[in-house]
């Protein structure tokens, strides 16, 4: 009998100690910058009636049916956990309200996790704070638990969920087409997304500015080109993320993070709750973020207590293999993908 399930993981010494001995250094760190540690249920009621934002992880967990004939799922999701939490326990505790928490998610399909169904995170939120204030306390936390997991070399990509939605409007892309080049950016299938652009009949201007953020501009040029596309959208959508968005810029700038931080304003992640500034956290050897995480006002306001909040996470199991192929001493025992 193969005990080991596809898409988990052993681990045993000496990485198992070294994840403990990080994790531990980590929440030192937390908690030391003024973060209450929570530690959360990992298995949770299922809500057939789950709102349109949390449907694509309900769709993604593990459920099963226990004892009493009621639909139960295991945790696959830390923020939606915390944001329950703070608005519903926590409701009446002083804001800002700063929490962290360690633990495994458990998602049956999600390709950017290479296979695995159990991931192991590190994360933190902060609950009650409007941006950009927060949105650079999150960054520069994020930046010093990677200085602190001696990452090296690590890169912060940035970018805005209301721009590309604004893009996405300002076009006139039905919600099929929506999907679509969602998928493909998330994805990161740039040939699939040139391939969308290509197809769909959307203003000279939305197409420019789609085809220019393909090329991973940075800096000056791809602001530049979101102004040039701001300044044909009635809405204002677009200006407002993109001001929103060179606040936080300039809060990285002033607290010395801003080096790390490369902007992607086609970056999308595969989680619908988010509403402002998204990112996540790169190192070089590492196929896939390490990190990731954003601002989400919008989901406090469906779970019944609107209010701004933004977090992060870290994925152990890809620090742990950022480690190995730096370190060359990690090896993990990974059952069969």
């Amino acid at each position: 009998m193969q005990y080991l399930a596809q898409g988990t993981c052993y681990l045993f010494q000496p990485e198992s100690q070294k994840r403990r001995d990080l994790e531990a250094s980590l929440a030192n760190l937390l908690l030391s910058e003024g973060y209450q540690e929570v530690v959360l249920p990992v298995v949770q009621a299922h809500d057939p009636d789950t709102p349109r934002p949390l449907r694509k992880m309900v769709d993604a967990a593990y459920k099963f049916v226990d004892y009493r004939g009621q639909v139960m799922a295991l945790r696959s999701d830390m923020t939606e956990a915390v944001a329950s939490l703070a608005s519903h326990e926590l409701r009446d505790i002083g804001r800002p309200l700063r929490l962290f928490y360690s633990g495994s998610v458990f998602r049956a399909r999600r390709p950017r996790w290479a296979g695995m169904v159990e991931s192991y995170q590190v994360g933190a939120e902060i609950v009650g704070i409007a941006a950009p204030e927060g949105d650079v306390e999150i960054l520069s936390l994020v930046a010093r638990c990677l200085k602190a997991a001696r990452i090296a070399g690590f890169q912060l990509r940035m970018g805005h969920v209301g721009i590309m939605e604004s893009v996405m409007d300002f076009g006139g892309m039905d919600e099929k087409q929506k999907t679509e080049l969602r998928l493909a950016l998330v994805s990161r299938d740039l040939v699939h997304v040139e391939r969308l652009i290509e197809g769909i009949v959307i203003p000279r201007a939305c197409r420019l500015f789609l085809k220019q953020i393909l090329q991973f501009p940075d800096g000056e040029d791809v602001l530049e080109a979101a102004r040039d596309l701001a300044s044909y959208d009635d809405s204002r959508r677009t200006a407002e993320a993109l001001s929103e968005l060179e606040g936080i810029i300039s809060g990285a700038s002033a607290c010395g993070i801003g080096d790390f931080i490369q902007l992607d304003l086609g970056l999308i992640r595969d989680l619908e709750y988010y509403s402002g500034m998204i990112f996540e956290a790169y190192a070089p050897g590492c196929g896939g973020p390490i990190a990731g995480g954003g601002r989400y006002d919008g989901l406090l306001k469906i779970l019944g207590h609107a209010e701004g909040a933004v977090g992060f996470a870290l994925d152990m199991q890809q620090v742990l293999n950022t480690l190995r192929k730096a370190d060359g001493n990690i090896a993990l025992h990974i059952g069969e993908l």
